[in-house]
């Protein structure tokens, strides 16, 4: 049987979510019909042992033993080569059947250059009509230049319907295919048996959210609502699990607040779920979300949640079928309030997570996947 070869195309191994989603599949894939190879601009990051450790062809842009050719190349791929050139460059010795450009923005730019003949996939995991981060970010000039990349794929994968939904009608993609986002149950669960150091008030009632800290996941304007929620139980904690560059602005945010005791940055940790599964509550702030990973992972666990109303997480907790969402910051912190004070709902709300779960079944998805590859 010949193998086909896949190249997956990212730019880090930061802790977001695509990049463990990539590494799900990765661990789950079925190695003896695809050759995989990942391309990584720069393969710093908190799950660089994780990849490494994968066993399959790595090849980083900046490999870090010359640090200003490094710098000097960076600039180059990413502000002053044309795209083509910068793409034969990082393509360069580099064959595939299929190439897979695993997360918006510049690798999808890139990727778009090859030519017709090249088979590709772009794997979108956020709604970019409300979230346009690369425009914003000055990948893409404007909208125009975003919806041509796209254009130039074979498919495109929405990791929700809602996600979909925008591909095919603000971007007008006709080949765009839903598949959530494979959730590795057992391996959740075997982690979060582990035992931790992870000191929490075991008299509070204390609830968990986990992402990085950027302005999408809404942190500041969860933080901001934490006064008001105090008021109403000052037995309340929270903690935010992850690391990103609004952590100075967010540890000011808590300082001027008075919030040091009450909100807790606890920064990356390799296994969240060890500390997961000892919370009483799993939040979502964010203002935009594709799938959002944490929240079914936080469904395997069998954690309540309360999310604020955005496409990924209405799917995912069945437009309020299987968890509570929220139109707004201020419902969302009565939401928390409600939750904390009442042990029939957090019941039923942990049985609803439980349920859910079930349908992200990894073998399932991993199927549809290798059969799109």
């Amino acid at each position: 049987m010949i193998r086909k070869r896949l190249l997956f195309f990212i730019e880090s191994f930061s802790g977001g979510g695509a990049e463990r989603v990539l590494l799900t599949i990765l661990r789950n894939i079925d190695l003896s019909k695809f050759h995989v190879t990942v391309l990584v601009i720069n393969d710093k990051g908190v799950y660089q042992e994780a990849f490494n450790s994968l066993g399959i062809k790595i090849v980083k842009v900046l490999n870090g033993k010359w640090p200003l050719f490094d710098k000097v190349k960076y600039k180059l791929v990413y502000n002053y080569l044309p795209p083509k050139m910068a793409l034969k460059w990082l393509l360069k010795g580099l064959r595939a059947d299929t190439y897979i450009a695993f997360i918006e923005g510049y690798c999808t730019k890139m990727l778009s250059y090859l030519t017709p003949k090249k088979r590709k996939i772009a794997w979108v995991h956020i709604d970019l009509k409300n979230f346009p981060w690369p425009i914003e970010k000055g990948i893409y000039k404007n909208t125009q230049e975003e919806k041509r990349a796209y254009s130039k794929f074979d498919l495109a994968v929405g990791v929700s319907n809602d996600v979909s939904d925008v591909l095919r009608n603000s971007y007008a993609l006709q080949t765009v295919k839903t598949i959530y986002n494979p959730i590795d149950e057992e391996r959740i669960k075997h982690l979060a048996k582990q035992a931790n150091n992870y000191k929490i008030d075991k008299q509070s009632f204390n609830i968990v959210s986990v992402g990085r800290l950027t302005r999408q996941k809404g942190y500041d304007k969860l933080i901001a609502e934490m006064p008001g929620i105090l008021k109403q139980n000052p037995g309340i904690k929270l903690y935010i699990i992850g690391d990103g560059e609004e952590r100075p602005n967010l540890e000011q945010q808590i300082k001027d607040l008075g919030l040091q005791e009450n909100v807790i940055l606890s920064g990356f940790l390799d296994n969240p779920y060890s500390v997961m599964k000892n919370m009483n509550l799993f939040v979502c702030s964010s203002v935009a979300e594709g799938f959002s990973l944490v929240i079914a992972e936080a469904m395997t666990l069998g954690l309540p949640i309360a999310s604020m109303k955005c496409a990924g997480p209405c799917e995912l907790l069945g437009h309020g079928k299987y968890g509570v969402l929220c139109n707004n910051y201020e419902e969302l912190a009565d939401a928390l309030v409600k939750i904390s004070m009442d042990t029939s709902l957090r019941a039923e709300l942990r049985k609803k997570s439980q349920a859910r779960s079930k349908d992200f079944n990894t073998k399932q998805i991993l199927q549809t996947i290798e059969e799109i590859l």
